[in-house]
């Protein structure tokens, strides 16, 4: 009896760990808007939690929304964010490079080396 309680109790102290070590990858929160509008062309990302809805502008006119989830990583020193987007956002998907800051325009992600600032 006392081999299974310490096999349970050694289990449980696995799961525990497990589930830190996930929680404790980055999440971002809020909007965060391209830098830069061209001819009405824009993009956004709105974070929450491990969900993502990416926002495109066309001319001003039509907006798509494509909702997904993402995840910041470390891969060999340097921050990487994946994407995964369903149905017609699935050509967002993929994973790019990640760094966030703040400049004179407030705080902000770069997103394969494009600018995002925080609403």
């Amino acid at each position: 009896m006392k081999k299974a309680v310490k096999i349970i109790s050694l289990a449980l102290a696995v799961i525990i760990v497990g589930v830190m070590l996930v929680s404790c990858s980055k999440m971002l929160s809020g909007t965060y808007s391209s830098s830069t509008e061209f001819l009405g062309n824009k993009s956004s990302y709105k974070f929450s939690g491990s969900n993502v809805a990416l926002s495109i502008t066309i001319l001003g006119a039509s907006t798509s929304t494509y909702d997904g989830k993402y995840e910041i990583k470390n891969v060999d020193g340097k921050q990487k964010i994946t994407f995964t987007f369903e149905g017609d956002g699935s050509s967002f998907s993929g994973t790019y490079s990640f760094n966030e800051g703040k400049d004179n325009g407030g705080n902000y992600i770069e997103i394969d080396g494009s600018r995002y600032y925080k609403n």
